[in-house]
């Protein structure tokens, strides 16, 4: 691995307590997000990226699944998951902006709520776009800055003292996503606009 940097000494702090800070929103609304973004995944050969203690596991079909995170604490935590619902999945320690796989490796990527997160969200971008398959497709569950103009401008207001703690709340990540070179397919806003469903595909005469 190339780089840690901040996002992993801060995943490494709050791996042990990650699940239950996030408990009210995946009974609110995560769980059966996830489960509607994974019934979409195609292919048999899939990377998710930022995989953390494992929440989408218990939605895996039967793939050949590679999970890769930055944080060593959250991945033990992510085995511990697999093993409990018997999926069979490789698990990496690695940066998203630096994926330790050959060009067009998988059939398609699953990324939740990471690209709040990631340092560089484009070069991570890039990055999936590189390990992906020609015609392969990425699906993304994301926050984002609302469309909502009074809304935006508060999340802007609020970020620096949020990003001191956690993720960024206000980055314009469907746009990075196109801006990288994918085909935006479906984009579905969830609590309003804050929330993202995206899938994304590379183009099948793409040689990146």
């Amino acid at each position: 691995m190339k780089k840690t940097g901040k996002d992993r000494k801060r995943y490494e702090r709050v791996a042990k307590f990650y699940d239950i800070f996030e408990f009210p929103m995946e009974v609110f609304a995560f769980s059966e997000w996830r489960k509607s973004l994974i019934k979409n995944v195609e292919g048999s050969n899939i990377l998710e990226v930022g995989i953390g203690t494992g929440k989408n596991i218990p939605y895996y079909r039967n793939w050949y699944a590679v999970g890769l995170d930055i944080s060593e604490k959250m991945l033990k935590k992510a085995v511990k998951r697999s093993k409990s619902v018997r999926k069979k999945i490789d698990f990496v320690l690695g940066d998203a902006e630096f994926l330790p796989f050959r060009d067009h490796s998988f059939d398609g990527i699953i990324s939740t709520c990471v690209f709040c997160s990631v340092e560089n969200p484009e070069n991570g971008l890039k990055e999936l776009f590189r390990v992906l398959k020609p015609g392969g497709r990425a699906y993304f569950l994301e926050h984002v800055r609302s469309e909502n103009d009074t809304v935006g401008k508060i999340m802007d207001a609020l970020n620096p003292v949020i990003r001191a703690v956690g993720p960024e709340i206000n980055r314009r990540t469907v746009d990075t996503i196109r801006k990288t070179g994918f085909r935006i397919l479906k984009d579905v806003h969830l609590m309003s606009s804050i929330f993202r469903m995206v899938v994304a595909e590379k183009p099948a005469t793409s040689a990146s």
